[in-house]
């Protein structure tokens, strides 16, 4: 059971520029009251632990609003375009051929390891009693190397901090002749260490990262996991822009996550009474006669009786068993016509987003063109979901949202796998 008062253990996994999905999480944390004396991360988590430990939120705001990748590693001339670095995961991989260093090959992280000395106060988190651990891998034995801030000797903090978070193509992190690399690539989410360490009450924070997500162990604790639900950045693209929305999505999931809002895939404050008003029209026979074309009926007839079922009957298959029927219809209308999802809306606030971007289209005389339905549908993939991320990431390709290209599908059998939550958006089209 959750009791804010007691305080909790805080890991945070590695995930690169999606760090700062973290300093969102933890912003909520502190307005909902929880307090921590123990936090843990592996690379990026690492390095927010210490801002953590060091209980500065406006330190962790300013460093990641204005983080870019320059402020991490030297940029080679190679990695540089018209003047400015273009560093991704597809081209890291060719650093072998820059000849950066030979003994040890990779970007140097020297920008990373200053700023760590320069912001991160170790005196301050030593005094704070927050027990501090990270953890990195040796790379001579290729063996863990978990510690805590009790156990590192002073002035060696930021040194440690590095070593945690030594991106497998950045120069090794060297401390006393050996050398460590990322300690994602061991364990991304180590919440075994603050396990080990005797805490049972724990914080995860899981930003989805690259490296070994091993699935705690969470037997014989009280964990509560915090992971992200909405597609964040690469872990190489730092943006300020981007750490911006990452910062929102965190704590917007956090307080989903304590119950402050609500949704699957939205992030609504409720009102009650205005959920009331709509679930009342659901039930209206003249409604009911508006939508049950959209209802898998086979020879029944829709009641205000039967209804809720043939309902959840066409709802995607994660929500057939929600209790709030509503907001899954609320957000399946949302959804198709691509509405902001990371974004806190009132309950008033997304019906009224969907009212107006709905009558927009109804209006509307365009429809995509043929080619521009071809270009979107080659891009489908397995699942309606990474198909949506796919076309919001490349927003140029059209103008059009998905409830506009499911319309040419309307009456095929490809509907109802490409586009599952077009028949409870268009439920809740019909009671608007």
């Amino acid at each position: 059971m959750f009791k804010k008062s007691l305080p909790y253990a805080l890991v945070l996994s590695g995930g690169g520029a999606k760090g700062a999905y973290e300093i969102g999480a933890w912003k909520a944390l502190k307005e909902l009251g929880i307090k921590f004396n123990a936090v843990c991360g592996a690379s990026v988590g690492a390095l927010n632990a210490a801002i953590i430990a060091q209980d500065d939120i406006e330190l962790g705001m300013k460093l990641w609003s204005e983080m870019t990748i320059d402020k991490v590693v030297d940029i080679p001339p190679e990695l540089l375009e018209n003047g400015k670095p273009k560093l991704t995961l597809k081209n890291i991989t060719k650093i072998g051929d820059l000849n950066l260093n030979i003994k040890n090959l990779g970007l140097d992280p020297a920008p990373l390891h200053n700023l760590l000395k320069n912001e991160i106060n170790e005196t301050k988190i030593r005094k704070s009693g927050i027990d501090l651990g990270i953890i990195t891998l040796n790379v001579d034995n290729l063996k863990p190397f978990e510690i805590f801030i009790d156990a590192m000797p002073n002035g060696t903090l930021a040194d440690y901090l590095l070593a945690s978070a030594s991106f497998p193509a950045f120069k090794r992190a060297e401390i006393n002749g050996k050398q460590f690399t990322d300690g994602g690539v061991y364990d991304n989410i180590p919440h075994s260490m603050v396990k080990n360490r005797g805490y049972r009450r724990i914080i995860v924070i899981d930003i989805d990262g690259i490296g070994n997500n091993r699935k705690p162990d969470i037997t014989g604790t009280d964990t509560i996991y915090i992971k992200t639900t909405v597609p964040l950045c690469s872990v190489l693209d730092f943006d300020p822009d981007k750490a911006l929305t990452a910062i929102e999505a965190g704590y917007l999931d956090t307080m989903k996550v304590f119950e402050k809002y609500h949704g699957q895939k939205y992030f609504i404050k409720r009102n009650k009474k205005i959920e009331k008003e709509y679930w009342n029209r659901l039930f209206k026979p003249e409604n009911i006669e508006k939508y049950s074309k959209y209802l898998k009926l086979e020879n029944k007839t829709a009641s205000p009786e039967n209804v809720e079922e043939l309902i959840r009957d066409v709802l995607p298959k994660e929500q057939k068993n929600n209790k709030e029927l509503l907001i899954c219809l609320l957000e399946s209308a949302a959804g198709v016509l691509d509405l902001e999802r990371i974004k806190l809306y009132t309950t008033e606030e997304l019906i009224e987003a969907i009212k107006n971007k709905y009558s927009e289209i109804m209006q509307s005389a365009s429809t995509p063109t043929k080619s521009e339905s071809e270009s979107f549908f080659k891009r489908i993939e397995d699942t309606i979901e990474e198909t949506l991320n796919l076309f919001r990431s490349d927003k140029d390709s059209s103008n059009y949202c998905p409830y506009e290209y499911a319309k040419i599908l309307k009456g095929t059998k490809a509907t109802d796998s490409l586009f599952p939550e077009l028949a409870p958006a268009e439920i809740f089209f019909s009671i608007l």
